[in-house]
């Protein structure tokens, strides 16, 4: 940190760990940042839903997520580089995770300078705990730094002056961008319904189901044409009848839901839609577009590129982040700049942790005599 406070630049960070902690799944990307290449990856069913089910006392639970957390980053190969930090995004700074860490608010810049973050260390390694954002009566904890990473390229950069970016996932989301900004956005429980009504409702669905594109299609019709609860009734009246095979009943019920989804955007004006989804999830939304929506202009991002180390959470630290030191020396000796929050519990056995946002840092550095766009900016 004396190199930073004379104004020279930190030691550079040529890897670091990638962690996308959500409700139903934990993700880690060991990234060679020199080469901009995922080096390993590893995801599990250990989501902090579940693992709150396990351990669902507050006492204790920085301990055992902890635990959790160094035993899948062994398996993923790096658990004797403590040298390696780590970004963790999602609902480990939420209530239910690691630490609570406050919602940045709106209107939010598309490259994450006002995103709050939250600095400590783990049985060695730095870890930085990245923020969410809220609108006035919704929030997202992961979300944010997916945007981050897909409009961080030149080529992505000018759909951010007008566009809605759809998110699926257990629950989707519809972000709402103008110049350059993340100006609002809704949550849809569209994936978490899915699993529900599939597995524990009437509509339960059979395992050997497959996906049929004609029953997607009709399951967008009917959502559409009845609304959202009498579609998802026939799709049990509609096998009962024989009117559908059973094996397609999971494709129908995925239509409606989806359907009853993206039929909301008719009623705005959604610019260009910019869909980013893995392969299964992006096909059926762009059949949905395309049946619902179809004058509307979607630019869908291949699941090859969100693989890529340039999109998606790999930028939690490849992007803005990178700019600011895994440390919070700096702001210990200069408590005015961190503007936040900045507290250190004793007997937490987490040692030295911050809370700041990037906007404190470009203050700070440029009161140091550094310019943290120049010495940091992406290569």
């Amino acid at each position: 940190m004396d190199r930073l406070l004379n104004g020279e630049a930190p030691d550079i960070m040529t890897h670091f760990i990638s962690c996308d902690w959500g409700t139903s799944r934990l993700r880690l990307r060991l990234v060679d940042l020199k080469q901009r290449r995922i080096v390993a990856e590893y995801a599990t069913d250990e989501g902090m839903q579940t693992l709150v089910g396990i351990h669902p006392a507050k006492e204790g639970r920085r301990e055992f997520l902890g635990a959790v957390l160094e035993r899948n980053i062994a398996t993923l190969g790096a658990g004797k580089q403590t040298d390696i930090p780590l970004v963790v995004s999602g609902m480990a700074s939420s209530t239910l995770g690691w630490q609570s860490v406050p919602y940045a608010c709106l209107p939010a810049p598309i490259d994450g300078r006002t995103l709050r973050f939250f600095d400590f260390h783990q049985a060695g390694r730095k870890v930085r705990l990245v923020s969410g954002l809220q609108a006035t009566s919704d929030v997202m904890r992961g979300e944010e730094t997916e945007l981050i990473g897909i409009f961080a390229g030149p080529t992505r950069r000018p759909l951010a002056e007008n566009c809605t970016v759809i998110l699926p996932g257990s629950h989707s989301k519809h972000v709402q961008l103008c110049a350059g900004q993340i100006m609002g956005f809704t949550t849809y429980l569209t994936g978490e319904l899915y699993a529900l009504l599939c597995q524990k409702s009437s509509l339960e669905t059979p395992d050997d189901a497959i996906f049929d594109a004609k029953a997607f299609v009709a399951g967008t019709q009917a959502s559409e044409t009845h609304g959202l609860s009498a579609a998802l009734f026939q799709t049990r009246a509609r096998s009962v009848l024989g009117h559908m095979a059973a094996k397609h009943s999971r494709a129908f019920l995925s239509g409606v839901l989806i359907g009853a989804e993206i039929a909301t955007l008719a009623k705005t004006d959604p610019g260009c839609i910019v869909l980013a989804a893995g392969e299964q999830l992006a096909s059926q939304y762009a059949l949905a577009l395309s049946e619902l929506l179809p004058n509307i202009v979607v630019v869908q991002i291949s699941p090859t590129e969100l693989a890529a180390p340039r999109f998606c959470r790999i930028h939690d630290c490849t992007g803005h982040f990178q700019r600011v030191p895994f440390c919070g020396d700096a702001f210990d000796r200069h408590p005015a700049r961190s503007a936040h929050w900045s507290h250190r519990p004793s007997g937490s056995g987490l040692g030295r942790r911050r809370l700041h946002c990037l906007g404190d840092y470009h203050e700070y550095a440029r009161g140091h005599g550094a310019d943290p766009g120049r010495r940091h900016q992406r290569k």
